[in-house]
């Protein structure tokens, strides 16, 4: 098998990131935390699912590797199996989705079995390598090299199905009884009530009873959210008519006082009309006052000289001594005298006063043209304001109904922008009622929806346990079925194991070892009480694990590798994640060289944060892709 191409949308810290792979050794060099153990936990996702099962982790993989900055927590890859056929999968983590296309880009999706927890167990299928296999084999991460002895006796298991040592009856007993033993402790039977089944089936009907109850209490704060909502539009509806009437309220209050102001000149038009009216009354009045009564002043003298006269005239008839009558002919003349005196003053007089009447009504006519003048300046001026003003108010209205055309209803912004300014006020008091009713209900809605919520949190905890429970049944079950396949296998298998799969494993963990450690370790085995052990230059069998460290990885990659080659017909990719960091020189030149040897025909992904194998490569003339994280 072949990976041919990751494609990283998003996963833990890796955003759009691509790589193509080459058939034999590729390298991924980064430093630290950069992102090279994300790439691996990548390829296993892609193949086998992402769990949100914690495992007794603070973290499940699902919420460790779900970006936090990115929507997007997706990829794809593109694989060959060693039949030449070409796949892609992709995988959308947070949908659970999976769809696998096959060299012609169809989806065969539905040709696989589905596993619940993780979805399409294609991989299983076309490989025949299950996951923890997968991770014990082919995987090889730094510190984790080394597998403790449970570890070992799965791969073996797999491998072999059972590796003996000892007496082999006593062997076959043990396993059986330690499977049957772990099947009760770790799942439990029909007979048990306390075991882990047992706990978390009750577990699950108690669960379940309760989410009932507090299904039907989110049903009733379903109801309170609908009527929420609805209420919530009627309020933004007549706040949306509050602020309406609001400005049109203002626009009015506002027009009032402007036409007010342009009132100011029609009312100055009218004053000077009424002046104009009093100065020409005035003229009229003073001309024929004041000519009348020089007149009736001329006539009264008149009157007088005639009496005088008439008297003097008697005087003189009556009176025969011409003496006296001479007397009364002196004032006679002297009154003819003043009086022609007087009447020529007078007509000089009236003249007089008729040119300055003529100049007052000269002036008094200048003024009312000025007046007349600026009263028809001022009637244009506040004619041209009126109709401007009456325009803008116009414009000012429709503007109003234009901004909430859109925000209420058509009719209702028509008829009332046609409202008084006391229907508007009415109006506003309407909708004020209104909106402290619906806030009066929308606060009752709320205490009780708050209510209602605390009680919810609960049922949000209780649907997390109910997945966690059914999920953690759902492993108690398969590893139930596990436990009893691996014991129908143990009975079927025991002597075949023993004569054909056994010694050719051991032998070809013994020829890898020697070959990597330069002859120094020829021969070594397994056995169940110290897991792998070697034979040292005196012949003892030691445990590998009081061996030098890098002794320690050389063995257990070596068990690797020999194990891979036994658990499957594929070819699968070797993948080294700081495999080499306890690594000599010396130990890594041999396990390159080795590499490069035996599996010049199967790709190697080695993740690295040093330059000590691309250098050791250079040197050893071996051909590699560099990828740079």
């Amino acid at each position: 098998m072949k990976i041919n191409k990751l494609k990283i949308n998003g996963f833990g810290k890796l955003y759009k990131k691509e790589l193509e792979l080459g058939d034999n050794i590729n390298i991924i060099f980064g430093k630290n935390e950069a992102g090279k153990s994300t790439i691996l936990k990548f390829i296993d996702s892609m193949l086998y699912g992402i769990s949100k099962n914690k495992n007794g982790k603070d973290l499940s993989d699902f919420d460790r590797f779900n970006p936090w900055s990115k929507n997007e927590f997706s990829g794809k890859l593109e694989y060959t199996l060693d039949n030449g056929k070409a796949y892609e999968v992709y995988r959308d983590f947070k949908k659970k989705s999976t769809i696998i296309y096959n060299q012609n880009k169809e989806d065969i999706s539905k040709e696989f079995k589905v596993d619940k927890s993780k979805n399409i167990d294609f991989f299983v299928e076309q490989t025949g390598i299950d996951e923890s296999t997968f991770l014990s084999t082919a995987i090889s991460e730094q510190e984790g090299i080394r597998l403790k002895p449970n570890d070992q006796n799965g791969i073996v298991q797999k491998i072999s199905n059972l590796i003996n040592t000892g007496d082999d009856n006593i062997s076959y007993k043990k396993s059986f009884d330690k499977l049957s033993k772990l099947q009760t402790e770790r799942v439990g039977t029909d007979r048990t009530s306390q075991r882990p089944l047992n706990k978390v089936t009750n577990n699950i009907d108690i669960l379940v009873g309760r989410k009932k109850e507090l299904e039907l209490v989110r049903e009733k704060a379903e109801t309170g959210l609908a009527e929420k909502e609805s209420l919530e539009k009627q309020l933004l509806e007549e706040k949306n008519k509050e602020n309406f009437l609001k400005k049109l309220k203002s626009n009015i209050e506002n027009n009032r006082i402007k036409i007010a102001e342009v009132n100011v000149n029609k009312n100055l038009e009218k004053e000077y009309e009424e002046k104009i009216e009093f100065l020409k009354g005035k003229i009229d009045e003073n001309a024929e006052s004041n000519v009348k009564k020089k007149k009736i002043n001329f006539r009264n003298y008149y009157i007088f000289l005639a009496i005088f006269i008439l008297i003097c005239i008697g005087m003189f008839v009556f009176n025969k001594n011409i003496l006296v009558n001479s007397l009364f002919i002196i004032p006679i003349i002297v009154t003819i005298i003043l009086m022609i005196i007087k009447v020529l003053k007078n007509k000089k007089d009236i003249k007089n006063k008729i040119e300055e009447l003529a100049e007052i009504r000269e002036n008094i006519a200048k003024e009312i043209k000025i007046l007349t003048e600026t009263k028809d300046t001022k009637g244009k001026e506040y004619r041209e304001k009126y109709e401007s003003l009456m325009k803008e108010i116009e414009k000012s209205k429709d503007d109003i109904k234009l901004e909430y055309m859109n925000k209420l209803n058509a009719n209702y912004v028509l008829n009332v922008s046609d409202f008084s300014y006391e229907k508007v006020i009415e109006e506003i008091e309407n909708v004020e009622n209104k909106i402290h009713t619906i806030e009066f209900k929308l606060h009752t809605i709320k205490s009780d929806s708050d209510a209602l919520n605390t009680q919810l949190e609960e049922l949000s905890q209780i649907e997390e346990k109910l997945e966690d429970a059914e999920n953690e049944k759902e492993n108690l079950v398969k590893l139930n079925s596990s436990f009893e396949i691996a014991k129908e296998c143990l009975e079927n298998a025991y002597e075949k194991v023993k004569e054909n799969i056994s010694p050719r494993f051991v032998q070809n963990l013994s020829n890898i070892i020697q070959k990597i450690s330069n002859n120094k370790y020829t021969n070594v085995k397994m056995n169940d009480t110290d897991g792998l052990t070697a034979e040292i230059e005196t012949g003892e069998y030691l445990p590998v694990n009081r061996l030098s460290t890098g002794t320690i990885d050389q063995m257990y990659l070596s068990l690797r590798l020999s194990a891979l080659k036994e658990i499957s017909d594929e070819k699968m990719p070797i993948i080294l994640d700081e495999a080499f960091a306890y690594f000599d020189n010396e130990r890594l030149k041999n396990i390159l060289k080795y590499i490069s040897e035996e599996y010049s025909k199967q790709q190697v992904l080695i993740f690295t944060c040093s330059n000590r194998e691309k250098e050791e490569l250079d040197k050893l003339n071996i051909s590699y892709k560099l990828f740079e994280i």
